[in-house]
């Protein structure tokens, strides 16, 4: 499953990768990834860096398309 975003002029696209692995590409470059696991899901940024972890799938998404790592290059 592809989802197209819009997020502030540019376009982020989630992937499934891997059953129950979620990845969000912006262009050639991964802006993060979730995971889920029993109970909710767990975001990381594109260095594997946990984000939270989130009993939503919207939470944990939008936690990885507003990482400041991720405003900061735009």
């Amino acid at each position: 499953m592809t989802m197209n975003l819009g997020h502030q002029g540019d376009k982020l696209v989630w992937s499934t990768t891997e059953p129950q692995m979620h990845v969000c590409m912006q262009g050639s470059r991964t802006v993060g990834f979730v995971v889920r696991v029993e109970g909710g899901f767990i975001a990381f940024d594109n260095d594997s860096n946990p984000l939270g972890r989130f009993q939503r799938w919207r939470a944990a998404k939008q936690s990885v398309e507003t990482i400041p790592a991720r405003r900061s290059i735009l």
